[in-house]
């Protein structure tokens, strides 16, 4: 079956003349490793973060690797436990072409979509609003989705879920993002990390870790700082223990700083074995 590998990274900063120094951790973030067979889901949501009232893009792939034809697929959101309402309207999907779908019902979110041949996939997409009376204590929201697949013969099923963080107020906030949420093995991608200074001071940046997966395999670094090009980074730049946790900037690395009301991205390339 296909496996989720999920991780998330953590920053420690400080902002420049004060000797205070704080410690943010990003989200979860989830990318499949398909296997060769079975109902391959994902789902992936834009933006990460969120406050009270902000609609999210939610995007959930569903790929036929079964060996059968299925007659048909249905998908149903659980809106994060009644924390999203689904926007009317917003929905689409695309194979071959794309175009508008509703939901058959919106409590819980259910779409009924398309046949979809072996080996074939198809884009749902849609929005949804965090509610405007949304706790406080509510940090996160996780959400998931549950696809059924419809066989002459039965039904096959897959999930997956996606987390979204709720953005704080001014300071350093720390997203993590990838270029792809499907990939094969050896297949190369690249994990973002993304610094964002809310504040109008700029922030000093003393370490930022990412425990890797241990099957993942680094090709090469990346650092972005506010409105420059990428600099790509030498080995010497960042520390890489045997258990694959990543650290940057090394002792001799360069000084990371992220500018006033401005991000700071660490790219990290490559693959999982």
């Amino acid at each position: 079956m296909p496996s989720e590998i999920n991780n998330s990274a953590t920053t420690t900063y400080q902002f420049v003349g004060s000797s205070t120094t704080e410690t943010v951790t990003s989200n979860v973030n989830q990318i499949t490793l398909e296997d060769v067979s079975g109902l391959v889901v994902s789902k992936t949501a834009s933006p990460t973060t969120f406050s009270a009232g902000d609609i999210i893009t939610y995007t959930v792939r569903i790929t036929n690797n079964t060996g059968s034809f299925l007659t048909g697929v249905r998908i149903i959101d659980d809106l994060g436990g009644g924390n999203l309402a689904y926007v009317s309207g917003s929905a689409s999907l695309s194979s071959t072409t794309t175009y508008p779908v509703s939901p058959s019902q919106t409590s819980p979110l259910t779409f009924a979509l398309q046949q979809l041949n072996n080996g074939q996939s198809m884009t749902l997409t849609y929005k949804a609003q965090v509610v405007f009376d949304l706790p406080s204590s509510f940090a996160t929201i996780t959400n998931s989705v549950r696809a059924i697949g419809y066989t002459s013969t039965g039904t096959v099923n897959g999930s997956s879920s996606s987390r979204i963080n709720r953005r704080g107020v001014g300071g350093l906030s720390i997203r993590k993002t990838a270029s792809e949420t499907e990939v094969l093995p050896r297949e190369n991608f690249t994990y973002y990390i993304t610094l964002t200074n809310g504040s109008d001071n700029a922030v000093a940046d003393s370490t930022t870790t990412d425990q890797l997966p241990p099957n993942f395999v680094i090709s090469s670094v990346e650092l972005k700082i506010g409105t420059a090009d990428y600099q790509t980074l030498v080995a010497t730049d960042y520390v890489l223990s045997s258990d694959n946790l990543f650290t940057v900037p090394s002792v001799s690395g360069p000084i990371v700083t992220v500018p006033a009301n401005g991000e700071t991205v660490i790219a990290i390339n490559g693959y999982f074995l």
